[in-house]
Parts: structure tokens; sequence; C-alpha cells
């Protein structure tokens, strides 16, 4: 698991210059400081938690803070945002839109007409209404005959309805220039864990290796490894000389 924490002040876009053909939530623009947290341990997320606050408090997190937090929408990931709250002012949850968007995209339904029908369930997302999207979902379920096709959307289903209190108006908050998915982060994720982790580089690590390795991983990408060698490197050779 990772946590990626950063301040929407810090994000560069261009010097500004994205912001003239979009709003800013769907622009790529470059973190100018961000914080990482990773963790490989089976610990209910003991260590990630300990070690996002931490990162949280390193991007200035004080108890005067609101934080605003985007998550793929499993349990452990909400757990570790809860382990953060009593930290900070208040938390604004979302559910990640690219996450919705990709469960969407893996439905797959053969049937034009069922698929429209289910483009008109994700527009009701899109603008904050979870319980209409499952209305409409439960009708195409309905002439579903396939079970594959049935397990899919079932799955969707739970989805929303497990995360139904994350789900906010995403257009209205895209108007606002406001952050409402993990897109920007996605880039420090991949580098973080998709390299010699997963796909054509996999390589076999125990957990404990794995967890070492993201610590040095999330380090570089925080900026923070000069300082974490130097320390390390100082107490090994204080050791050495005695």
């Amino acid at each position: 698991m990772t946590a990626v924490i950063f301040d929407p002040e810090q994000i560069d876009y261009h010097g500004g210059q994205l912001k003239q053909d979009g709003a800013v939530s769907t622009l790529r623009g470059k973190l100018t400081s961000k914080h990482c947290a990773a963790s490989a341990l089976v610990d209910e997320q003991s260590y990630l938690k300990q070690a996002a606050l931490e990162s949280a408090i390193k991007q200035d997190m004080t108890k005067d803070t609101s934080m605003t937090a985007i998550c793929d929408g499993a349990d452990n990931c909400w757990n570790v945002i809860n382990a953060i709250a009593p930290h900070c002012h208040d938390i604004t949850r979302i559910l990640d839109w690219f996450h919705i968007a990709m469960k969407f995209e893996n439905l797959s339904l053969k049937n034009q007409t069922l698929r429209e029908k289910a483009k008109r369930a994700k527009w009701h997302l899109w603008r904050g209404y979870p319980d209409r999207a499952i209305i409409r979902l439960e009708e195409i379920k309905n002439n579903l005959q396939e079970k594959k096709e049935q397990r899919k959307l079932t799955k969707l289903m739970n989805y929303i309805a497990n995360n139904i209190e994350c789900i906010i108006d995403y257009r209205q908050r895209q108007k606002n220039g406001l952050i409402f998915t993990s897109q920007l982060a996605e880039s420090t994720v991949e580098s973080l864990i998709n390299q010699r982790c997963k796909r054509q580089q996999h390589m076999r690590w125990s957990r404990k290796g794995l967890h070492s390795l993201l610590q040095v991983r999330a380090s570089i990408s925080s900026n923070s490894w000069q300082e974490h060698w130097e320390r390390y490197v100082g107490e090994a050779m204080l050791k050495t000389a005695a």
C-alpha cells in the first residue's frame, strides 16, 4: 500500500499556462513538494498509518488543517485515513473518480443498449447521485443473461454502495477547480510499486525485502533520501570505528 501526501498549492501547472486550457483538477501538473509512505507488511496497516501521519506532518499538517483524502474505496485505505483524522481539523473523503471510471470500463457489456444505460448510471455518479446510479445498474442487471456480466455488475453495485458516503458531485468539484481524482499521484505510485514488482519486470520479493525497498523508493520520491542516506551511513561508520 502507498500514500502520497501533498499540498494542492504546490502543484506546478507549467507556470500557470495549463490553467488557461481547462479545469485544474483535470490537468497533469507536477508536484513540486510531496511526501510518500509505503508498506508491504501484513500488520493491519499499522506501519502505513504511522508513516502516512508523519508524511502529512512533514507537509505542514496541523490540528487546524482541512484535509482531502482521495481513495480507491478499499477498506484498508480508508483505515489509514481514519488514523490521520484525529490529528487534523477535518477530512473530506472522496471516492477516486479514476477508479470509478475504470470499473465502468471493465464492465465490457456486449449489448449496445445496456452499454448506453451504463453510461447513464455513470452520468448520475458524476453528478453525485449514487442512489440513482444503483437503480440504473439494477435495471441493467435484470436484463443480463451471462453470469460473468452479472457478477461484474453486482461487484460494481456493491462497490458504489460500500462507498456511497464518499461519492460527491464530481462535476461541481471540477467546475470549482478542485482535485477529485488520484491521477496526479499515479506516476508516483507507479514508480514506487510497479518497477520490478509488477508486469514484465516482476521479481520475487519477500514481504520484508519489498517493504525495505519501498522505504528507499518513498524516501527518494519525497526528496529526503540524502538526509536518510547521511544518517544511516553515519551510524554505520560510527559502529565500524567503534
